[in-house]
């Protein structure tokens, strides 16, 4: 899994986007985020992580963020099925 960081223009911010193999379909997306810089990082507070789903089967997953995770396809499931992710 690669990872990039940028600066986003408010100070207290900060962007990054990874690649992510979905373990259910095989496809590959890129999902982007948002991070509130503050000492309180490093807490384990559920409220401080939002869901995202693979955008072909919609298998869910979460992410420690500020706001809501961007996901875009970045090449198509290869298991070869139709159906969406069973759930859990």
């Amino acid at each position: 899994m690669s990872s990039t960081s940028s600066t986003h223009p408010d100070p207290s911010l900060t962007a990054a986007s990874f690649r992510q193999t979905c373990g259910f379909c095989g496809c590959v997306f890129r999902v982007e985020i948002t991070r509130r810089v503050t000492y309180s990082y490093f807490s384990k507070s559920p409220q401080d992580t939002q869901g995202y789903s693979c955008p072909e089967c919609r298998r869910d997953s979460r992410i420690k963020t500020s706001t809501p995770p961007r996901v875009s396809l970045i090449s198509k499931r290869t298991d070869g099925r139709k159906e969406n992710c069973p759930a859990k």
